[in-house]
């Protein structure tokens, strides 16, 4: 069990190494199969805030020496959910779980892909610095 977990950590390490290379090869192998084109995008979407997730929270562990990097994400997904959720019954009356659920997590996506490429950049400075 201890090998398909090692093999299965080391395939998301190397797809979460660079999520945005992960976006488009995903979106053409998913193309490929369900040849439409918005389906396509949003489904990658979703795939990619998997990796986008880790790749992030490994950035920030390493910019401020923490462990507390996956969390934070995840408080924060918990709180946007719990808002947007909130907005939904005193808008409708009725909260549609699925729908804010995915709100969340394309919302999710656009904030981890902009808070990835700070990173990346503070990561880059950081190392810069340290160097000189």
């Amino acid at each position: 069990m201890s090998t398909l977990t090692d093999v299965l950590s080391k395939i998301y390490a190397l797809f979460a190494i660079a999520p945005f290379l992960t976006f488009v090869v995903i979106w053409f192998v998913v193309y490929f199969i369900m040849k439409d084109k918005k389906k396509t995008t949003r489904l990658t979407m979703d795939i990619t805030t998997c990796f986008l997730i880790g790749s992030v929270a490994f950035m920030w562990n390493q910019l401020f020496q923490t462990s507390f990097g996956f969390w934070l994400i995840m408080l924060v997904l918990l709180i946007a959910f719990g808002t947007i959720g909130g907005y939904q019954t005193r808008l409708k009356g009725k909260t549609d779980l699925l729908k804010v659920s995915r709100v969340v997590w394309r919302f999710g996506f656009l904030g981890l892909s902009m808070l990835y490429i700070l990173l990346f950049l503070l990561n880059i400075g950081k190392n810069y610095i340290y160097v000189t």
